[in-house]
Order: structure tokens, then sequence, then C-alpha cells
């Protein structure tokens, strides 16, 4: 087996275990991000909101909505490496897969995209809730996605390296 193969099942087990990680548990891990936007749009978007009136043809709960769908991708990319690799470093699991023969980069990799994976989950999860408050006008869904994949890879790294250095 050739070290690329080796290399690509390690990150595909560790993208893999992140995954089923917030899979299994989807009602603590999406299900709240939707509904606490759910609420922000209520509260800023709808009774704020109607306070705040038109700006330049715009009303407020759209020009907040990409703000919001953003946080919950920021909040849930980032907190997803810095809880599995805390833990993991907590109850000392870690220590197993340091010690297999790969090179950092694949476990930095693969807790990364197990990061992107959910910020990207929860960000299109919010999206759809945020149809139910507003029209929401996207003008490129690929720019769209690529922001939430990049923004995600930033978060998620921050978290990596949070967790890395936590006590």
């Amino acid at each position: 087996m050739s070290r690329a193969a080796v290399y690509r099942v390690a990150f595909q087990t560790i993208l893999t275990k992140e995954i089923l990680r917030f899979v299994r548990i989807w009602v603590q891990t999406v299900l709240p991000p939707a509904i606490t936007m759910a609420l922000y749009f209520v509260i800023f978007g709808k009774l704020i909101g109607a306070q705040i009136g038109d700006m330049e043809g715009y009303r407020y709960i759209d020009f907040i909505v990409p703000g919001l769908i953003l946080m919950s991708v920021i909040s849930n990319s980032y907190a997803n490496v810095v809880s599995s690799f805390y833990s993991s470093k907590f109850q000392h699991n870690i220590e197993e897969l340091l010690i297999a023969p790969l090179p950092n980069f694949i476990i930095l990799a693969g807790y990364v995209a197990g990061g992107v994976a959910r910020g990207v989950v929860v960000g299109i999860t919010v999206t759809l809730v945020s149809l139910l408050f507003t029209d929401l006008e996207v003008h490129s869904y690929a720019i769209t996605l690529l922001v939430f994949v990049l923004t995600s890879i930033l978060f998620a790294t921050a978290g990596f390296i949070n967790a890395v250095y936590a006590n």
C-alpha cells in the first residue's frame, strides 16, 4: 500500500469519525443553531425590524440574515473542532492517533474537514430556516457555498489551535 493510500485512508477515517460524531447527535448539534437563529429572526428581524423600518428599500431582516447565517457557520465549525479534539486530549484518546505513523497535517486536515462539514451543514440548515422569515436573495450559490467552506476552514483551524493549547 502506497504512502498516499495510507494517508487517504487515515484522512477518511478521521473525517468519518468527526461527521458521525455530530450526525449521531444531530438533535444537539444541528437543531439548536436552527432554533436559535429562528429566535434571532423573530426578535431582531420581526420585532425590532418593524420598529426600524426600511433602509434604502431593504428591510432590516434582509440586512441581518446573511450575518446571522455566517455567525452560525463560524460558531459551529469552531465549536466542533474544539470540543472533539479537546475531549480526545482530555480522555487521552489522542495519544493513539499521535503514535500512528501519520504526518501531523493529516490529523489537522481530518479534524478541520469535520469542522467544515458541520459548519456547512448548519449553514445550509439556517439558510433554509431563514427562508421562512424573508425572501433571501442569493446572487450566486457557488460563491455562497465557497464562503461557507472558506469561513469554516478558517474557524475550524482556529478551533484546532485553541484545542491544542488548551489545558
